[in-house]
């Protein structure tokens, strides 16, 4: 079953601090990204079928990433070029910890141009597994185009997963934000955020609560991720958590988009639409063998700098897996 995923791609500049005779100096160095791009970019260097559906700015910048994930076996078969919008730029700073900063460049944005027109019959011809995340909905133009889509993939039997990735600086009204996305999340089938983000949204004492609200809208599966903590898994029968693995942190970009890359890869191997998915989610096994592997994922991409260049391929994960099984 193929990932398909709608959203952006864009260019991270990632900070470089160096010390010389002087003292302290920064550079950046350009590194592709962008979460639905890394998704699609995570599953497919793990061997799977993705495709990102977005549009990227007739620049440089815009050609370098279209040449990348093809390279990479990113299908660009519904990736498009925007007449008139540049491709965002994103300037990350680490601290010591490896945890990031974001300050985004987005005026005219490339992936913020999809239209109705951009809705062609072929992307709604099969059922797929379909990733997007709240910047999809966050200009009223995105907003449209996006609701249009997921009726449209739901009617083709598709698999619907929100991953909150919540950047406020997408937002047109970033107030907006916690209802908008708490309406989007009761459409969907599958949710993963972060604790983090939820407590931003929602307020620490109402993070279970939106949970609740979401089970009980329909939605078969969500996950929330905090740091090295355990994942938290939830559904209509079910919760729990799993831990994740001890890892060196260099860099925690990637992060999270590994995780869902690598969760979504191992449930596109076992599903066909979404009746096979409500069946899968039902057996507590399945969400526990696709977090061991997810959360392998993440470990490696928080080890390394960068996006694209930090997500693991399937071998590195089998290393990973058997360094883990001797100790």
């Amino acid at each position: 079953m193929q990932v398909l995923c709608m959203g952006e791609a864009l260019i991270d500049m990632l900070s470089t601090k160096e010390q010389d005779a002087t003292g302290a100096t920064e550079s950046f160095k350009k590194f592709a990204g962008g979460a639905p791009a890394n998704v699609a970019v995570a599953v497919a260097k793990l061997g799977g079928n993705s495709g990102l559906f977005g549009k990227l700015g007739k620049d440089q910048f815009g050609e370098y990433l279209y040449r990348t994930l093809a390279d990479l076996g990113v299908s660009t078969r519904f990736t498009g070029f925007s007449e008139q919008g540049k491709t965002a730029l994103a300037f990350v700073g680490l601290d010591d910890s490896g945890e990031r900063s974001f300050d985004f460049y987005i005026d005219n944005a490339a992936h913020t141009d999809l239209s109705e027109a951009d809705l062609e019959p072929a992307l709604f011809a099969e059922p797929r597994i379909i990733s997007f995340c709240s910047g999809s909905v966050s200009t009223p133009g995105l907003r449209k185009v996006t609701e249009n889509a997921l009726n449209q993939f739901r009617d083709a039997g598709s698999i619907l997963c929100l991953d909150i990735n919540l950047r406020p600086a997408f937002w047109d009204d970033a107030a907006l934000a916690p209802k908008l996305i708490s309406e989007t999340a009761t459409k969907v089938d599958m949710i993963k955020a972060s604790h983090e983000e939820l407590v931003e949204l929602y307020g620490e004492a109402n993070v279970d609560a939106s949970i609740q609200q979401w089970l009980d809208s329909g939605v078969s599966l969500i996950l929330v991720t905090d740091g090295a903590n355990p994942v938290a898994f939830y559904t209509r029968d079910t919760d729990g958590t799993y831990p994740t693995p001890k890892t060196q942190v260099v860099d925690t970009t990637a992060a999270g988009d590994a995780f869902v890359g690598g969760f979504l890869f191992t449930l596109a191997g076992e599903v066909q639409d979404k009746a096979s998915f409500t069946h899968w989610v039902a057996n507590f096994e399945n969400i526990l063998a696709s977090l061991r592997f997810a959360t392998q994922c993440g470990a490696i991409a928080v080890s390394r700098y960068g996006a694209f260049d930090a997500l693991a391929d399937k071998h590195q994960i089998e290393v990973l897996s058997s360094k883990k099984a001797g100790e």
